[in-house]
This record gives structure tokens, C-alpha cells and sequence, in this order.
């Protein structure tokens, strides 16, 4: 990881100042020294450099220009060759932001510094007398974050860093100091919701016995109930059947009404049965000739009353009936 560029936006003395430590150039040492006088703001700087790693604390003393909700710090940091930006502000969780102030999750940068805390991180890049003595100490004893570190680098475990700073979110997620969220404290939420609704619903012996005695006498009821219903059902179903039976006695009726005449009449043979069939075919191919015959009928009705008598020839008759028969005798 390498610091491109800090923005001290709204930090301590600061307000909307950067430093730009520039493009590495290959082959040329990547080494910057800030230097200035005392109270220039140089710890001030390293200071907000470390809370934007690892956030800012609660009482932290860079609050006397720029208030606690307003204070602000940014940076440029190459990771892995590729230049990411990102936000801290002053939140007791989700303070850390990308570059369009949407929250992040504390691995996006944690798992690029080996695994290591504020201090130990402090310990190792903030040289000055104080820090380099604590940490020759550290070192010595085996003890602390830094000895730690070394220690698991020596012992080939530095691989676990990133699954330690996997776990510890994990954990910061389930539970937070003073945290308000979380998968804990959701839980406890619900606890508590899941008791008042116990509390709620929780009855003496007394009305439970009571309680019971009212759903039996109401089980019975109710039984019987929907026994009544089904009867009544039955009943309906049953009324249905005569209703829709009514149009049928009607028809029936009418047909015993036009056979009562013919109740003097004999029963066919049993074997005009087997015979109808045949007398209704003839009966068809009559019907046919019939028509046929009206037909010609009336053709020759119309031919008839198409002729016109002539009168004349009509007078003519008897003499021509005389010359007939006188042609015949002779």
C-alpha cells in the first residue's frame, strides 16, 4: 500500500488542504519528508493519516475548528497498482467511504496492512524517539502487536492475517462495544419482543381451566353445528331434485293427458316392431311419389288452362265432323 495522496478536508487546523506525494517513478527511491516548524501541523497530518486507516477515535482532540459530525479526512492509496480513494468521517460505525461516500466495509483497507492495529502500525512508521524505544522493547520482549507480527512472520503464519482481520470483522459485526446495530444487539431486539409477546399471552391456571372448559362446550357446540349444517344441506340438495323434477312432471302429465283418449285403443302386435322400420321407408318413398305426382298435376293444370279455345273452329265443328264421315263412306 502507498499513501498517493491526503486530503485533510476538515481535520484539526485544517480545512480543504492536500498534500500530493505524486506518481512512484521507477528506479527512483519513493521516499518524501515533510518538514516545518513546531505546530506546522506535521503530527497532525500523520495523525489523520492513521485515523483514516483505522478510524477515528471518540474523544478525538482535532475537533476545535471543525465539530465531531463535520470533520473529514481523504485519501488516494495505490493498492495492488490500482489507485483507490477513500473517505473517514466521524461516525460511530460505517465511517469509512469510497469515493462517491457509499460505506465500505473496514477489510477494504485492513486486509492490505498485513493484519496489523494502530498501535503496532504506529509503532512501526512513526519515528521519533518515543515510538522507536517502545518498539526496540516490543521487539525484545516478544510481546505486543509488532512482536506478534514478527513472531507469526517468523513462524510462517502471516498468511492468518487476512483471516484475522476476516474473523474481527465478523466479530465487529456480531457484537460492538457501545453499538446500537448489529447481530447481537438484533437479536436481543428481538428477545425482548419475543418476551413481551410471552407476557402478553401468558395466562394464570385459573382462566387457562377456564379457558379450556369454554373450547370444549364450544367444540360441541360447534360439532353439532356442522352437524345441523349437513342436514340442512341434505335437506336443500333434496329440495334441488324436486325443483329440477317439476318441469319434467309437468311434461309428463301433459303427455298422459293426450294418451287418456286412446286408452280403448289395442296393443300392436309385437310384430308391427320389427315391421315399422320397413312400412316408414315405404311410407317415405310414397310421400315422394305423391309430391311428384302433384307436381305433374299441376304442370298439366297449367298446360290445360293455357290453351285458348278458338270460336270460330268451335262453330266449324259439326261440318268438319259431316265431312269427316262423308270422307269415311266413300
Amino acid at each position: 500500500m502507498r499513501l498517493r495522496r491526503l486530503d485533510l478536508t476538515r481535520y484539526g487546523k485544517f480545512t480543504d488542504r492536500s498534500i500530493d506525494f505524486g506518481q512512484r517513478t521507477d528506479g527512483q527511491p519513493d521516499l518524501h519528508i515533510i518538514y516545518g516548524p513546531n505546530e506546522a501541523g506535521k503530527s497532525t497530518a500523520f495523525v489523520a493519516f492513521l485515523d483514516l486507516l483505522f478510524g477515528i477515535g471518540s474523544q478525538s482532540p482535532f475537533d476545535f475548528i471543525h465539530p465531531y459530525p463535520t470533520m473529514r479526512i481523504g485519501a488516494a492509496l495505490d493498492l495492488g497498482g490500482e489507485i483507490r480513494t477513500f473517505a473517514r468521517i466521524k461516525r460511530p460505525q460505517n465511517s469509512l467511504l469510497d469515493g462517491d461516500d457509499r460505506s465500505l466495509p473496514e477489510a477494504a483497507i485492513r486486509s492490505e496492512l498485513g493484519g496489523i492495529e494502530r498501535e503496532a502500525y504506529r509503532t512501526m512508521f512513526s519515528l521519533d524517539d518515543e515510538t522507536l524505544e517502545k518498539g526496540g522493547e516490543s521487539i525484545l520482549a516478544s510481546k505486543g502487536d509488532l512482536g506478534q507480527l514478527l513472531f507469526s512472520a517468523s513462524a510462517g503464519l502471516s498468511h492468518l492475517s487476512d483471516k484475522l482481520v476476516g474473523l474481527k470483522g465478523e466479530a465487529d459485526g456480531f457484537y460492538k462495544y457501545r453499538a446500537r446495530t448489529g447481530a447481537l444487539a438484533d437479536l436481543k431486539a428481538r428477545l425482548a419482543e419475543l418476551k413481551a409477546e410471552r407476557e402478553q399471552f401468558d395466562t394464570l391456571a385459573s382462566d387457562h381451566a377456564r379457558l379450556i372448559d369454554t373450547c370444549d362446550r364450544a367444540s360441541v357446540q360447534y360439532n353439532a353445528a356442522i352437524e345441523e349444517r349437513g342436514r340442512i344441506h341434505r335437506r336443500i340438495d333434496e329440495i334441488q331434485r324436486y325443483l329440477a323434477a317439476l318441469p319434467r312432471l309437468s311434461a309428463l302429465c301433459g303427455i298422459r293427458e293426450r294418451l287418456a283418449p286412446l286408452a280403448d285403443v289395442p296393443v300392436a302386435p309385437p310384430a308391427w316392431t320389427a315391421e315399422l322400420p320397413q312400412f316408414q321407408k315405404h311410407e317415405i318413398e310414397l310421400g315422394v311419389k305423391t309430391r311428384a305426382i302433384d307436381e305433374q298435376i299441376d304442370q298439366l293444370i297449367g298446360e290445360i288452362n293455357a290453351i285458348v279455345l278458338d270460336e270460330a273452329a268451335l262453330r266449324l265443328d259439326e261440318r268438319v265432323e259431316r265431312m269427316a264421315t262423308c270422307a269415311l263412306a266413300t
